[in-house]
């Protein structure tokens, strides 16, 4: 006979055996990780106004220092170009007024020497008066008269106005001379001075008095 505690125990035909749970082995707890303190976090945050500051703070001292070398730069150039410059300047100046007081003077030089070369100076460019000849000697006359024609180069018949005319530097004598050359200023002058001559009955009028009478 089959003892019944052995049947009790064996399991009836249909039914599973119930599964034990798995224990769950413990698993080893991790120590917590300190809090960080707030003045640890702030320090690991970057500081956006420090930053920001320092980049103002650079700025400025750029541009004092370029506004500084930039004055003192530009000072210093100012003063070389002013250097260079001025003494250019002045010379130029000088110069100028130099060339213009020596231009006077030769003019002052050359109508000097046409007042004494000529005994009228413009019969060649204005019509003169009677009056201007009052107190002109008779020789002056004939010289004013043919001084008109010298400057076109004539060739004169009398001596005495060949050698005079021949002293001067402006005479040359003109081959291809002609009466046409004369201005009609030149030819109202030439017949005032010789109705004066003959008005004043000028005793060289028609005279040749050669070459070593007058000078």
């Amino acid at each position: 006979m089959v003892n019944k505690e052995e049947e009790l125990k064996k399991p009836v035909e249909g039914e599973q055996e119930e599964e034990k749970p798995v224990e769950d082995k413990p698993q080893p707890e991790e120590s917590p990780k300190p809090a960080a303190s707030p003045a640890a976090t702030a320090a690991a945050e970057p500081k956006k106004g420090s930053n920001v500051g320092l980049i103002v703070a650079i700025v400025i001292l750029l541009v004092a220092i370029l506004g500084v070398g930039g004055y003192f730069g530009g000072k210093y150039l100012l003063k070389k170009y002013v250097n260079k410059v001025v003494p250019t300047v002045t010379s130029t100046v000088t110069a100028v007024s130099t060339s213009k007081a020596a231009t006077k003077t030769a003019t002052a030089t050359s109508s000097a020497n046409a007042s004494t070369d000529y005994i009228l100076p413009d019969t060649n460019a204005r019509v003169i008066s009677e009056s201007e000849l009052i107190g002109l000697t008779p020789w002056q006359l004939k010289v004013a008269r043919n001084e008109i024609y010298a400057r076109h180069g004539r060739e004169f018949v009398h001596k005495d106005l060949q050698c005079y005319f021949a002293k001067k530097s402006w005479y040359g004598i003109d081959p291809l001379y002609s009466e046409s050359a004369l201005s009609t200023t030149e030819n109202r002058n030439v017949a005032i001075i010789l109705a004066y001559e003959e008005k004043t009955n000028s005793p060289l009028l028609q005279t040749d008095s050669g070459c070593d009478t007058n000078s």
